[in-house]
């Protein structure tokens, strides 16, 4: 075998190594004490520190006060994922993959374009936009089922705050983790419509919950059903999963068709930067292949753009 492949190979394995792992660490740690704090809080035994951090307005991290609006995006980012790790352990898995891809650029490349290698940096910043967006998916899909619980637990006379419990204890997270924080909130005084109001500040993308707490708060305000609001929303957000569902077995043909025809380009690329890496050198070097190169870099952005939406509806 090739010793310039197998050096390739031995680093490619030793950074994917060592990112798996950091990425199993922060999340077995994090569901670990999610974990505690689930039982806790079913058996009533959080302590009064726990109960009053949920009062507090959460300090901000210095390295993403010091980032200005990126760093405050960032932190909306990791409240909407249920803050698997704090803002500095984000930071510490961009450096990683930032050092990890210029090490293999280098081995690839040896030249000055092993520099690229840092934008897997932003790797990790990606993972957890995909993180919050599951998270948010998932959200929406249990919000129905309780609904659909704290309508039974208003009919059998229980009060809003009591239904929230409920949900709390008997549902899985991450709407057992939203719904029970709001009634925490409110049993340590907070006005349970100041509760809701940050209920959606945490979910800021998800249409379901603003629908869920605007509700609430009118129904508070000017009176009403609310056991046949909470079962109207229901009802609504089930049949939108329908729809939701029969669009995507319609648009599964086109949808596959992108995947392959987008990710092609970048496999021939690897292949041939792995097997003949001075191939590659004339589109960074010489200016008609970098012109080239910014007129298929165009034309692809173009075409998954198309692509795209053509196999997305509006729902």
């Amino acid at each position: 075998m090739n010793p310039a492949l197998v050096v390739i190979l031995t680093v490619v394995v030793f950074v994917g190594t060592l990112v798996v792992a950091t990425f199993a660490w922060g999340t077995l740690q994090s569901r670990e004490a999610e974990r505690s704090r689930l039982v806790a809080r079913r058996l009533g035994t959080l302590t009064e520190e726990e109960e009053d951090s949920l009062f507090r307005p959460n300090a901000r991290d210095p390295i993403a006060a010091s980032l200005g609006d990126y760093g405050r995006a960032l932190e909306a980012r990791l409240l909407q994922a249920g803050q698997p790790f704090p803002f500095s352990g984000l930071v510490t898995r961009a450096a990683l993959w930032g050092v990890g891809g210029l090490l293999v650029g280098g081995v690839v490349f040896r030249s000055p374009l092993a520099l690229a290698g840092l934008l897997f940096a932003g790797v990790p910043v990606m993972l957890l936009g995909r993180a919050a967006e599951q998270r948010a998916a998932a959200l929406s899909q249990q919000l129905p089922d309780a609904l659909d619980l704290i309508s039974r637990s208003l009919q059998a006379g229980h009060g809003l705050s009591d239904a929230l419990k409920l949900c709390a204890e008997e549902m899985q997270p991450p709407v057992a983790q939203e719904l029970g924080r709001v009634f925490e909130e409110h049993n340590v005084g907070r006005d349970l419509r100041d509760a809701l109001q940050n209920l959606s500040v945490r979910n800021p993308t998800s249409f379901d919950i603003k629908i869920f707490v605007s509700s609430v708060l009118l129904q508070r305000d000017t009176g009403g059903n609310l056991i046949e609001i909470l079962d109207n929303i229901s009802r609504t957000i089930r049949d939108r999963f329908v729809f939701q569902a029969k669009v995507k077995a319609l648009t599964a043909e086109a949808r596959i068709s992108a995947y392959i025809l987008g990710g092609l380009p970048f496999v021939l690329l690897t292949l041939i930067a792995a097997i003949r890496p001075f191939y590659l050198l004339p589109l960074v070097t010489d200016p008609l292949g970098i012109k080239l190169a910014i007129g298929a870099v165009s034309l692809f952005g173009t075409g998954v753009f198309v692509m795209s939406r053509i196999s997305s509806v509006e729902t």
